[in-house]
């Protein structure tokens, strides 16, 4: 549509004062799930991830404007725009774990890639751990800025992503921006990085047992953890280097088996109920 009529880009906003997006709606994936539509639900969850992909793609600029509570997808969306005029008062998280599940719009797979790269500038000696690690952590503690400047220094958003202090001014900093970028605008390649398969996978479960052990972990809770471990590792095997898709479709698989098990259900069920995390 943007290509058709001509524009320069595209601006993901809106003028509603009191939140981007608190993500996807949870009563309706909890109602797929407890009807057994599992071909709809791994359709929908596709369709998510190409969504967030072909945002990171396209051939002239999207800029995500984001602003108060930006959870789960309204992240996930503006964590693959080609750049973020984010307001200063920001809460941007990844937030999935807090009902059972992990990011499956792309989010898992873009912490990953983000922080891996970032450490692969420093050479081949550079552990990649580091970044495995650190995206694990914030995917797994839900962890969620609370402005504009943390989600920076936390990698939600880049050096160069934009900051507007007056809300007013949101959506019109982020259309200058598309019209500054569109000139030369090239989209992004595909990535590739190399995966830590099992060395990773097994210090990462070794921390999950440790939690386990101190009482800090429920069961379920580690559940969680080996499906977020297993995608952010590239699975369970010989370290190597894989594609974006790769990732995504692991992510796609743990996203699906997480929803499937009860426990994940009553989560959702107890969120949607009172509002509240369950802790099962």
């Amino acid at each position: 549509w943007v290509e058709a009529q001509g524009y320069a880009g595209l601006v993901i906003g809106h003028e509603d004062p009191r939140t981007f997006s608190a993500g996807a709606n949870l009563a309706l994936v909890l109602m797929a799930a407890q009807e057994g539509a599992w071909d709809d639900l791994e359709l929908a969850t596709r369709r998510f991830q190409q969504t967030s992909m072909r945002l990171s793609r396209a051939p002239f600029p999207v800029v995500a404007a984001p602003f108060g509570l930006t959870l789960g997808g309204g992240a996930e969306f503006s964590l693959h725009s080609s750049a973020i005029q984010a307001h200063a008062e920001l809460y941007m998280g990844l937030v999935e774990t807090g009902v059972g599940l992990l990011p499956g719009g792309g989010g898992t797979k873009e912490m990953l890639f983000r922080f891996t790269q970032e450490l692969s500038a420093y050479g081949p000696e550079i552990d990649l751990f580091e970044g495995v690690k650190r995206a694990f952590q914030m995917i797994m503690l839900a962890q969620t800025s609370t402005s504009a400047l943390e989600a920076r220094n936390m990698g939600f958003l880049r050096q160069g992503d934009g900051i507007s202090m007056n809300r007013d001014r949101l959506i019109a900093d982020a259309k200058r921006r598309v019209l500054f970028m569109a000139p030369d605008f090239v989209p992004k390649p595909p990535m590739k990085i190399r995966a830590l398969g099992a060395e990773g996978l097994g210090n990462l479960r070794y921390a999950l047992w440790q939690f386990q052990e101190a009482r800090q972990a429920s069961e379920h809770d580690v559940l969680i953890g080996n499906q977020v471990a297993y995608v952010l590792c590239g699975g369970d095997g010989p370290a190597r280097e894989v594609s974006e898709q790769d990732i995504l479709d692991l992510e796609r698989e743990g996203f699906l088996k997480l929803l499937g098990t009860k426990k994940t259900q009553e989560r959702i069920a107890h969120t949607l109920k009172t509002g509240k995390p369950l802790r099962n």
